[in-house]
């Protein structure tokens, strides 16, 4: 189940890969070009970075990062074990958002393996 939800995710305008981590930035479950390893660092860096920053400025929960540029890469806090990775070029990150939204409960109540 998990990996069809995935799958649905990387046929969003734009999003190459799909991929699932836990809170300790181990892998759960990726989909997307054959031969093209997922950027786990970046993604975990990221979130590193903004989780500090949330707390060293008293903001609150992270929720989501979104990185744009040539490369985008949208980072969502689906439920405290489940963060999911959206990276590719071009679409719009609003389109990402929308369908995580729409399966963000299967994500997020999905089984680890």
């Amino acid at each position: 189940m998990l990996q069809r939800v995935l799958a649905a995710l990387t046929r969003t305008e734009g999003v190459e890969q799909a991929m699932l981590l836990d809170e300790r930035g181990r892998l759960l479950a990726c989909v997307g070009e054959e031969g093209k390893s997922p950027r786990i660092d970046a993604a975990i860096e990221a979130t590193n970075m903004a989780t500090e920053l949330c707390s060293a400025l008293e903001l609150g929960n992270l929720y989501e990062i979104w990185c744009e540029g040539d490369e985008r890469m949208m980072i969502d806090i689906a439920h405290p074990g489940r963060i999911v990775v959206l990276t590719g070029k071009g679409g719009r990150l609003a389109r990402w958002r929308h369908a995580l939204d729409r399966n963000r409960k299967i994500i997020a109540t999905t089984p680890q393996m």
